[in-house]
């Protein structure tokens, strides 16, 4: 009979999750860590299976590196899923839940907006033909097919209408997740005035000056071509008071000459993945989240909780919150530059951003902004606890 660990409610499982790589500063990685080590610290063992981790591996998680190594992606996830279904093969596992999409999941954590649906938004047909999208669209079949016994762990609520339309989906298969920012991690760590204003003149901003913060890792994909284009169409003597903060990792010298192209070399500065972004968030004038493709867009909401205005497009999942909360802007789908350059310069200058940073606090005061990591990991030890009765 397996072992009661203190506080646990249930018998110690065995859980093996998977993801393509892991680094300590994506918002899908820091997600798993965190559910990971929520049913760690039930007392139940979590073994991760990864092609390559990246930064410290905490206490209590079995970290397993596998040879993953192949030309694509798609390619080293599919050595993903073989090596995982040995590995799997070998123990005996309550339950695998999969931060990539591969086949043979019992539960899927869905940090990706559905691919189908953006193939069939596309002008002419030959991204769908192209052999890499090709790949990309059977694993995601493998995890979304109608018939299929994955459970879906899915915060974009929106995408769910998408995976049935595309899939055939069942209703019954989607948990639908709260945000899940990490309060502690933003409020606990809250800078003194004397911090934010070393922080802001580190970066050469002057007292009346207006900091842009952009929080995100994957440049191109968060939309930092479309903040720099944005920031160069301010008006001179706005421009010259503001500068464009990015923080996250990324390519980081084809934005240096995009910046430089577009003559704002001297009013931007990336600084690479940080620890300490609350600090960030507590010392900015505006969130610029501008993504060209964007789930949910977890850094809307942790800017809200700092009391941080936003300005982001209509396409990322949380935006709704925005809206909800009247914290901030909204730029419409499909993305214009010009409405975004317009839209920029409107939300540093408008006298409603005093109100905006007083909405964003007290909306997530009032709303389930961080339950995703406790409901995401009862969804998991159900679905653990099925299968042991079920093989049993």
């Amino acid at each position: 009979m397996p072992m009661m660990s203190r506080g646990a409610s249930l018998p110690a499982c065995r859980l093996a999750f998977a993801v393509s790589k892991y680094f300590p500063h994506g918002g899908l990685q820091r997600d798993l860590r965190r559910i990971a080590q929520c049913c760690s610290g039930q007392g139940h063992e979590v073994h991760v299976f990864t092609g390559n981790w990246q930064g410290e591996r905490p206490a209590g998680l079995h970290i397993h590196e596998l040879d993953t190594r192949a030309l694509t992606n798609h390619a080293s996830n599919d050595r993903l899923a073989r090596g995982l279904h040995r590995a799997v093969g070998k123990r005996r596992f309550d339950c695998v839940v999969g931060f990539t999409k591969l086949p043979g999941l019992d539960v899927y954590y869905a940090a990706d907006p559905c691919l189908a649906s953006r193939l069939q938004r596309h002008r002419t047909m030959l991204p769908r033909l192209l052999p890499r999208y090709r790949a990309l669209r059977r694993q995601e079949q493998s995890v979304f097919a109608r018939g299929g016994s994955s459970e879906i762990l899915l915060i974009a609520h929106g995408e769910r209408e998408e995976f049935i339309r595309h899939y055939g989906t069942e209703v019954r298969r989607f948990h639908l997740l709260p945000p899940g920012i990490d309060r502690d991690r933003l409020l606990g760590n809250r800078p003194s005035r004397e911090e934010v204003r070393a922080v802001r003149e580190g970066l050469g901003i002057s007292k009346d000056g207006l900091m842009v913060l952009a929080v995100g890792s994957g440049y191109r994909t968060k939309g930092v071509g479309r903040m720099l284009h944005a920031l160069s169409a301010l008006p001179p003597t706005l421009l010259a008071r503001s500068k464009l903060v990015v923080i996250g990792e990324g390519s980081v010298r084809p934005f240096e000459r995009l910046a430089a192209t577009l003559g704002v070399a001297g009013r931007t500065a990336f600084l690479g993945p940080r620890d300490d972004v609350a600090r960030f968030y507590f010392s900015a004038d505006l969130l610029l989240h501008p993504a060209l493709s964007e789930n949910t867009g977890t850094v809307l909401m942790e800017a809200m909780a700092c009391g941080l205005p936003v300005l982001a497009t209509a396409n990322c999942g949380f935006v709704d919150h925005l809206r909800l909360a009247r914290a901030g802007l909204v730029c419409p789908e499909p993305f214009e530059q010009v409405v975004l350059n317009r839209m920029l310069q409107e939300a540093l200058c408008v006298p409603e951003r005093a109100d905006w940073r007083r909405n964003g606090p007290e909306y997530c005061r009032r709303t389930d902004v961080e339950g995703l990591v406790a409901k995401a990991s009862a969804a998991i030890l159900a679905r653990a606890q099925r299968n042991r009765v079920c093989r049993d």
